[in-house]
């Protein structure tokens, strides 16, 4: 479990319910999966500080405002990363090499 103080308190989350955390102005948006519903949880902190947090479990930061839960993402190939939820996200070409290399890394732990 980690603990954030999100806006309207603090709260413990499970590495790895965490989709994502993106940027959105001055605050990180976490999208994260409770059960079966998504939903998204407010923070003002700097994206660095949360990368430092939550590396260890698992996340790359795969663009200068997002982070990403390796253990959602279904495919890396041109310069765009399939998420297990469907969307599909953009990678710039000044990260693609890093991601791609941390997505085999995962392929070949499941396997």
């Amino acid at each position: 479990m980690v603990s954030f103080t999100f806006v309207g308190g603090e709260r413990n989350l499970k590495p790895e319910n965490i989709i994502y955390v993106q940027t959105a102005g001055h605050r990180n948006v976490f999208t994260v999966l409770e059960g079966k519903v998504r939903t998204e949880r407010y923070l003002y902190m700097k994206l660095d500080e949360i990368e430092g947090i939550l590396k260890p479990y698992g996340f790359v930061r795969s663009h200068r405002s997002l982070l990403v839960n390796m253990r959602y993402v279904k495919s890396v190939s041109n310069y765009l990363m399939e998420l297990t939820t469907g969307e599909v996200l953009t990678i710039p070409r000044s990260r693609y090499v890093m991601v791609k290399e941390a997505f085999k890394a995962k392929q070949r732990c499941k396997g």
